[in-house]
């Protein structure tokens, strides 16, 4: 897949390197908004055959698991963590969007 390929626009989520979440966030945790994890933007690479990405899932309430990274997600691959998982639809030049597939009950 080329980079132009990757870059579909496809996702309800988007994220930007320089933004402490996801556009919109995402839904709030049965358990609160601290036990409701923030995805984040680290890197897109472009030029990899095919096009990853890199994102940080981090979580801030008092005995929350903290961040986890997760490298080299091609379009279609999925992240869980805190009881979320998301999946990537989209790369693009500094934004990447995804969506929601599971979320606590």
């Amino acid at each position: 897949m080329s980079a132009n390929a990757s870059c579909t626009k496809d996702g309800a989520y988007r994220i930007i390197p320089s933004a402490n979440g996801s556009f919109p966030l995402l839904p709030a945790s049965p358990l609160g908004a601290d036990s409701t994890p923030r995805v984040r933007l680290s890197s897109t690479h472009l030029r990899a055959i095919p096009p990853t990405v890199d994102v940080s899932v981090a979580l801030s309430g008092p005995g929350e698991p903290g961040t986890q990274e997760f490298r080299g997600l091609e379009i279609g691959h999925e992240a869980t963590f805190g009881g979320y998982t998301i999946r990537i639809t989209s790369i693009c030049d500094r934004e990447a969007l995804f969506d929601l597939v599971s979320q606590p009950d």
